[in-house]
């Protein structure tokens, strides 16, 4: 089964702050207090990115990496993308901290998410890893993230 999915996560208390600064953004909730902003492709024109995001492959688009920069004044966060298919695949972490990164670019094929979970404070269950713990792994695609969250 393949799993795509592009966002970033932060602790729950900053969302509205969040929100009333990029009202375009949508905020779901994850575990042990933290929330997920899905990048669709639809958010990412809000920002004047016209052409498909692959954060697996290529860089970050600069207004993308402006945004989050900025939004990391108010409270750390971290943006990751995964690309897996039949189990193979690969996976992009960044963690943004005070206006700049303070972890990553990180690309491997496992990993690199759950470091950048860590560094936010996700704490693994015994039988999980960090981004299944906080719940991650329940929807396979973006777009799944803002369905059920209607």
């Amino acid at each position: 089964m393949p799993h795509s999915v592009t966002g970033f996560i932060l602790n729950t208390d900053f969302v509205n702050q969040i929100c009333s600064k990029q009202p375009f953004l949508k905020a779901i909730s994850l575990e042990q207090g933290f929330s997920l902003f899905p990048l669709t492709h639809t958010i990412l024109k809000n920002l004047d990115i016209t052409k498909p995001v692959d954060l697996i492959d290529s860089e970050i688009p600069n207004q993308l990496t402006d945004l989050l920069a900025a939004l990391s004044i108010e409270c750390q966060l971290l943006c990751f993308a995964t690309e897996y298919f039949g189990g193979v695949g690969s996976q992009f972490a960044i963690v943004f901290e005070n206006g700049k990164a303070v972890f990553g670019p990180a690309k491997s094929t496992i990993g690199s998410i759950n470091e950048g979970l860590r560094l936010l404070g996700v704490k693994r269950k015994s039988d999980a890893d960090e981004f299944d713990t906080i719940g991650l792994g329940q929807y396979r695609f973006t777009n799944d993230w803002l369905k059920q969250n209607k």
